[in-house]
């Protein structure tokens, strides 16, 4: 009875972990999402709605002394005024522009015309065009498309940067034993603590003088420098879980140390470097500071997406543009997931 009762518990305690974990994670991923679907008047309304609207439940009531028109939107259990008009084109620009309903000045005449007709406030239901604010950002932030590419050359550069020096870096400090080598991987965990935009500075001259500035390539030069200590660090411990033996093995019957390297060796680390390419990509792709000092003319989809933050009062059009930042991390990691899982054990790709 008592192991029982230590088995419930046990149960108890886990799925209240787990619960509070994911609220922690999940919650706060949601009202982001929400916001990028927002209206500019949805924005800033409290408290703030956990999932996205599609709609709104709203009333016309027309104003017989006044001849004007007042849209009213629900907001709990009550209807708030937002809009009195009598033009029918006034009407349809602010159901755009603050609401993201797209509605003609002819419908929003014929809605006048049932609201005069009517007693009573005329109940209407007015839908939202979802994904406006993701327009919007296309438009607004100007050369989305070409800070998209830049972005991907720098990641690509930085990966392939990373992965070949800190590679050959990992594989020497698994496979060879020298003089001070503790001391030089000591000294690659420190490079690993500056960030880049400390790195960008300095280098920034010398870029420069090499008439790479303004480049993709000159943003993977100083995204690379803290990674390369970083995928040596991994790597060298994957080498160093390979047994040398199966090496011995392939030269014993005739293989070269380069055919032995490339046949045996990098497939059977091929999770670490997988992994240390995910590092090296969201180290590209989410910086915005270091690409602020390194570009002018080319930015990346970080920097358009943080300059479009600095000149927007309201959150949903910044945080529509980081969730197209977001998406293709996330295509990234969801097609190394599987290489990730097997370096944490899971073997069945």
């Amino acid at each position: 009875m008592s192991a029982r009762k230590n088995k419930l518990w046990s149960r108890t305690v886990f799925l209240l972990i787990l619960v509070t974990v994911s609220s922690v994670v999940l919650l706060p991923i949601l009202y982001f999402l929400t916001i990028s679907f927002a209206s500019n008047y949805e924005a800033y309304q409290f408290p703030a709605r956990v999932l996205p609207n599609l709609a709104f439940s709203a009333q016309i009531r027309y104003n017989a002394d006044a001849g004007t028109y007042t849209l009213l939107l629900k907001n709990g259990l009550n209807y708030e005024a937002v809009k009195t008009t009598a033009d029918p084109t006034d009407f349809s620009q602010y159901a755009k522009s603050q609401l993201n309903v797209i509605i003609s000045p002819a419908s929003a005449q014929v809605l006048f015309d049932k609201a005069k007709e009517s007693n009573q406030p005329l109940p209407v239901r007015l839908r939202k065009d979802f994904f406006r604010n993701y327009v919007v950002f296309f438009i607004l932030a100007e050369g989305t498309m070409r800070a998209l590419f830049n972005s991907l050359k720098a990641a690509g550069w930085t990966i392939l940067i990373s992965l070949v020096l800190g590679g050959v870096t990992g594989y020497i400090l698994a496979r060879y034993r020298f003089k001070f080598s503790n001391t030089f991987s000591t000294s690659l965990l420190i490079v690993r603590m500056f960030p880049a935009v400390a790195l960008s500075l300095p280098l920034v001259v010398y870029i420069v003088r090499m008439n790479l500035y303004d480049t993709p390539f000159a943003l993977a030069i100083v995204y690379s420098v803290p990674n390369i200590a970083l995928t040596a660090w991994i790597t060298s411990s994957i080498f160093k879980g390979i047994s040398v033996e199966l090496e011995e093995a392939a030269m014993v019957f005739g293989a070269t140390r380069v055919t032995t390297l490339f046949t045996i060796t990098l497939p059977l680390a091929f999770p670490a470097i997988v992994a240390s390419s995910l590092y090296a990509f969201l180290a590209a792709w989410n910086d915005s500071i270091t690409a602020l000092i390194m570009t002018n003319n080319n930015p990346t989809l970080a920097l358009l997406v943080y300059r479009t933050v600095g000149s927007s009062t309201i959150p949903n059009l910044p945080a529509a543009g980081a969730v197209v930042l977001l998406i293709p991390s996330l295509i990234f990691t969801f097609i190394i997931k599987n290489y990730i899982n097997q370096l944490w054990g899971k073997v069945t790709l």
